[in-house]
């Protein structure tokens, strides 16, 4: 029994060594701790950059912090006056490195703070950490590689979240940035958090920076909010993440999405807003799961590689008018691709922009000038044996021109008759509702085919369904010829008038 009592004792002295509090006066720590073993640490008083600086060259083993009754001070570090040099550490602000790569798995942060440094904690061992409400910076690489942190909620005050300030924290599940003012998330801010699989971005988070979430291949839906304010996503923002679906058609202030900013994931069908005026090179490069995507009015001029690679695309009209220009490789390798269509306004299609579409039955040109062709548009496609389809006026031309003359070249003729009389027992009805073209059937629709007056065909859709409403904003023009074809072939056809 003694011999057990004294082993407590000694037990108890030891663990008394390992874990201290102190009330420190702001540049004392160094002269009140003698055993820099400590494993756990508590401080009340003041501390000053000083202090950060003792402990980070001393206390290694250090593991737990409690700064919550401390008060961070400003420190002006005065140079030889040589150098004529001060270097100023600002209250209320852990200094740049200040735990860098240190064992410490748990910290508790002082109310009041404002500002966590550069690479603070960068590579230390942080499980959980809370941010106070102060807290209005988070500078480059903060948290960066904090390889335990499971979850982070940023703080509504939060007005800067630097670059990199939590890239690859490896076990990092769920991220919340629910701002109460207009907020960008940094570039690169969570780059290669492979375990990240729930992000909430709210309403005032205006930017996602570059490369932000980009090798996130947990990140399957990141949640928007309903009423997003996001105008931008940079370049990269999301390359390279396991990003299937994000709901980019409530962002209805969005107006640019940067080159590469969603290249190389798994997204399926994307609807962007109306509101979006840029598309960077290369913005959905390699989405090979894509099947539906669409082009808002504003989008005139395709970028390079904007959609290349996307092989699982199958829609006769990806295009709307009021497109000129389609950049180099832009639709490469679409190679489930069976009908294409260039609408009127197109002026140019960019070097091997339609290269590799292997499984092309038709192709349908509007244009009623040949656009002009960069090299190898249609490289590896089997050209003589695909119908090209133009206005009986511009025939020739398409037949003189390089490339394009590589197709079977056919003529489009309008409808011959037009019948809005119901033929048996299907009926099918259409009318203008503004731009709207409103079609109604009582049997599966096929194809709807909308001509100008002249016979030019302007557009063609493919709805399979009983109804459909096509927009014809982008044309000009009163009257219209409209062919319906309905599923086992009964076609009928329509003169309107748009008001």
């Amino acid at each position: 029994m003694k011999r057990f009592f004294t082993l407590l004792a000694a037990c108890l002295i030891c663990c008394s060594m390992w874990a201290e509090q102190v009330d420190c006066v702001a540049g004392s720590l160094s002269s009140i701790i003698d055993d820099t073993s400590i494993t756990q640490l508590t401080i009340t008083g003041t501390i000053d950059a000083r202090d950060f600086k003792f402990m980070a060259r001393n206390l290694n083993s250090l593991k737990q912090l409690d700064l919550s009754n401390a008060e961070i001070v400003a420190y002006n570090n005065e140079k030889s006056p040589v150098f004529l040099s001060i270097t100023t550490y600002d209250a209320q602000a852990i200094p740049a490195t200040a735990f860098m790569s240190k064992k410490l798995s748990n910290v508790v942060l002082p109310q009041g703070l404002t500002t966590i440094g550069t690479a603070a904690f960068a590579g230390c061992n942080i499980e959980s950490i809370v941010l106070p409400t102060t807290l209005e910076n988070i500078e480059p690489y903060a948290f960066s590689s904090c390889n335990n942190l499971k979850s982070i909620t940023l703080p509504a005050g939060l007005r800067q979240l630097g670059e990199g300030a939590f890239a690859r924290c490896k076990s990092l599940q769920e991220a919340t940035i629910n701002p109460d003012d207009s907020f960008s998330v940094g570039k690169d801010a969570f780059l290669d958090c492979t375990a990240l699989s729930s992000v909430t971005i709210g309403n005032n988070v205006t930017a996602i920076g570059p490369g932000a979430f980009s090798g996130c291949t947990a990140l399957a839906s990141p949640t928007i909010s309903s009423n997003s304010n996001l105008t931008t996503i940079a370049e990269a923002a999301f390359a390279a993440s396991a990003v299937e679906n994000i709901a980019l058609n409530q962002c209805n202030q969005l107006t640019t999405i940067g080159m590469w900013a969603f290249a190389n994931t798994p997204l399926q069908n994307v609807t962007l807003p109306e509101s979006l005026e840029s598309l960077g090179d290369g913005a959905f490069y390699y989405n090979l799961n894509m099947e539906q995507i669409n082009l808002p009015a504003a989008i005139t001029s395709l970028s390079n590689y904007l959609m290349a690679g996307n092989n699982a695309v199958d829609m006769e009209q990806p295009l709307h008018d009021g497109v000129t220009s389609i950049g180099d490789y832009a639709f490469y390798n679409w190679d489930q691709m069976r009908n294409f269509t260039f609408p009127q306004s197109v002026e140019y299609v960019g070097t091997m922009a339609m290269a590799g579409q292997t499984s092309l039955e038709l192709v349908t040109a509007h244009p009623l000038t040949v656009p002009a062709l960069g090299d190898s548009v249609w490289a590896g496609v089997n050209q003589p044996s695909i119908p090209l389809k133009t206005d009986a006026s511009v025939t020739d031309d398409y037949a003189a021109a390089q490339q394009w003359m590589e197709f079977d070249i056919q003529h489009v003729s309008p409808p011959t008759s037009i019948d809005d009389n119901h033929a048996g027992n299907l009926e099918v009805k259409a009318h203008f509702e503004g731009s709207w073209l409103i079609v109604n059937a009582n049997a599966v629709i096929t194809k709807i085919s909308i001509f100008d007056i002249n016979g030019v065909m302007l557009s063609t859709a493919s709805p399979a369904s009983e109804r459909a409403q096509l927009s014809t904003a982008n044309f000009n023009g009163k009257f219209y010829i409209v062919n319906v074809i309905l599923e086992g072939g009964t076609q009928r056809s329509f003169k309107l008038m748009r008001h």
